[in-house]
């Protein structure tokens, strides 16, 4: 069996999710359970309505709600002929509704803004776009049955950033899922949303549908796991930069965790580990051309052990310095600004660390500002904005220290603040100004992907 996830983009419209229909139709042999995204772009107007009910104000949620209901009605209209099966899914549409209306009604009325009233409003996203595929599926003879997430994804209480229960997911999915597909049944699941203990609707973060996905297919457990999105797979580079990458046809688990770490917004981050752990292969592929081969995620030795992988970029950071005033050796300074950091959320993504300062990158709407009230008088922080993170991603980097110098020679061209190994030791990275991204990412792929040695 294989588990699907198609995005946002996937099913975006009634098109994209009649498409979709067909791609799984090709694959029913193989016995997939579906996980879809919210159609694209509705995630973000739940996030507003949810800031618009906490700000009490009445007259801004109904714009935003229209323009979700014109989006899904439209997609259900032009998803489903047939007027019977057309009539029953407005009525549930139409119940769904009412029932969001409800939780911002409350958020703005009682004051509800809280994660777990967020949760409870974002998961409407995923709730529609599979009600609505589950549908298009059936009037096109596919075998589809809707399963509510929250029965199988089970998850800590961590409201906005769940953490599923790996045990119990898979309890779950042998007790729901299995008899399903033992039956020739074809299970459609929303993605990103869970549930705890108790039955409170969680989410696992924004880009958990990749999670969902990853951690069902260990659940089963699955042969593969298949994200479809709209791009042929990870690139040698950001194509939107570098017309010239190429679709990489294999990648290992780090790399691959490095890629969506530091710029491939292809994969979540948080979706490679567990698939790791088990050695379930997970394959990137682009429902726009599905008959691609797309990228495997797979465990055990790279494709090309000596050689690095791709250019990895991403604009859209901040970098911070701590220094102590005081400029002696500070034994808790590192403690202290990862305890600053967590009160206020701020996720450091790259550290470097010495016994009197400390440096890292956050993204850029991270509130580093405020930051230095919760280190103290005696530590003092230096900001600088409009950041990029871009380097060079490949096994080999861990075992080459020739390769690791020649990638840190072309780095230093660019002047950057601060190069860096990344944890795994499978990148080299440098945080530079963004304005000399677009330049860098172009003189690095030259480099080292097409063959071309450069001045």
């Amino acid at each position: 069996m294989i588990v699907m996830k198609f995005g946002g983009t996937s099913v975006a419209d009634a098109e994209r999710i009649c498409a979709v229909a067909g791609i799984v139709r090709e694959r029913l042999d193989r016995r997939p359970v579906v996980v879809l995204s919210a159609m694209g772009g509705v995630t973000d107007l739940l996030e507003r309505a949810v800031q618009v009910a906490r700000g009490g104000e009445p007259d801004g949620l109904e714009p935003l709600l229209a323009e979700l209901e014109r989006g899904h009605r439209w997609a259900l209209a032009g998803a489903i002929e047939d007027a019977s099966s057309l009539h029953d899914l407005r009525l549930e549409v139409d119940g769904l509704f009412d029932s969001l209306r409800g939780k911002l009604r409350s958020i703005r009325i009682l004051g509800e803004g809280t994660p777990r009233a967020r949760d409870a409003v974002l998961a409407f996203g995923e709730t529609l776009s599979t009600r609505i595929a589950v549908a298009a599926f059936r009037e096109r003879g596919l075998p589809a049955v809707w399963v509510d997430a929250r029965e199988l994804m089970r998850t800590d209480v961590a409201f906005g950033a769940a953490e599923p229960d790996l045990d119990a997911v898979r309890e779950a999915c042998a007790a729901r899922l299995l008899p399903l597909l033992e039956a020739g049944q074809l299970p459609v699941i929303a993605g990103f949303v869970g549930a705890t203990s108790e039955g409170e609707t969680t989410t696992l973060g924004r880009g958990g549908s990749d999670t969902s996905a990853v951690v069902l297919g260990l659940g089963l457990p699955a042969e593969e796991i298949q994200i479809w999105t709209d791009v042929d797979g990870l690139m040698s580079a950001d194509p939107r930069l570098v017309p010239e990458a190429r679709t990489l046809a294999r990648v290992s688990f780090a790399e691959a965790a490095d890629l969506a770490f530091y710029g491939a917004r292809v994969l979540h981050p948080a979706s490679i580990a567990p698939a790791a752990r088990l050695h379930i292969p997970v394959r990137v592929l682009n429902s726009l051309r599905p008959d691609g081969e797309g990228t495997l995620v797979l465990d055990g030795p790279p494709v090309t052990p000596g050689g690095p992988v791709a250019v990895t970029s991403r604009r859209g950071v901040r970098l911070a310095s701590v220094t102590s005033r005081r400029m002696r050796v500070d034994c808790d300074l590192l403690q202290r600004v990862v305890e600053g950091c967590a009160k206020l959320s701020i996720g450091p993504e790259l550290v470097l660390s010495s016994g009197t300062s400390l440096t890292w990158v956050a993204p850029e709407e991270a509130p580093l500002e405020a930051l230095e009230h919760e280190l103290g008088p005696d530590l003092k922080i230096e900001l600088l904005d409009r950041r990029a993170i871009c380097g060079v991603v490949g096994a080999g980097l861990a075992v080459d220290g020739s390769l690791r110098g020649r990638v840190l020679a072309e780095l230093a061209q660019a002047h950057p603040d601060l190069i860096a190994q990344g944890a795994s030791r499978t990148s080299v990275l440098a945080v530079l100004d963004e304005t000399r991204l677009s330049t860098v990412v172009h003189r690095l792929h030259k480099r080292f992907f097409e063959g071309s040695e450069i001045d």
